[in-house]
């Protein structure tokens, strides 16, 4: 089984409508042919998906539409199981700053973030009896964490990050190396 991590805008997932702009409807279209090219090799066993609950997703819409079915299953945690793991507030009151030239919000990413991204693995390797690859779509700050947690857990794992091109979350913890002095 290979597990193939999609970095996601949760923009970007949702089912194509009217309003959206001409570049988010080019990125749909690219998402929708990314998972159409992986049904198509009749290797999908489940999709796994960090979605809104209240909104469909194009990878719910294909899932239920592929013949035979393929397993959705939304592993977003619940505002109640937000609260019960201590991170509720923390994610509501995420640290952020526009971007240099004021056009997007960048996030933050902090230390509840890891407790999320544990919450994902732990939904998708407790599905027993995958026949086949597992699709995981998250978003950008958390396919790398995701990823890196399964291949931990000894799993082949792919990650596609190319939805994404503009990264807009940073990691503060993460120290940069400085250059080495010229001689």
């Amino acid at each position: 089984m290979k597990i193939i991590v999609l970095s996601i805008t949760h923009a970007l997932q949702l089912l194509e409508d009217p309003a959206d702009t001409e570049d988010l409807q080019t990125s749909k279209a690219q998402l929708r042919a990314i998972l159409e090219a992986e049904f198509a090799k009749e290797s999908v066993g489940a999709i796994f998906e960090e979605c809104s609950f209240t909104k469909e997703s194009i990878a719910a819409e294909l899932a239920r539409a592929h013949d035979p079915k393929v397993p959705w299953h939304n592993i977003c945690m619940t505002e109640d199981e937000r609260k019960a793991a201590g991170i509720y507030d923390a994610l509501r009151n995420r640290p952020s700053r526009p971007d240099d030239n004021m056009e997007y919000t960048i996030e933050e990413r902090i230390p509840e973030d890891e407790v999320r991204e544990e919450y994902f693995v732990e939904q998708i390797l407790t599905e027993e009896d995958v026949d086949g690859d597992v699709l995981v779509l998250v978003g950008d700050m958390h396919a790398g964490p995701v990823a890196n947690r399964l291949r931990a857990r000894r799993h082949n794992v792919e990650v596609r990050g190319e939805l994404v091109p503009i990264k807009r979350w940073t990691d503060c913890r993460i120290l940069e190396v400085p250059q080495p002095p010229e001689d």
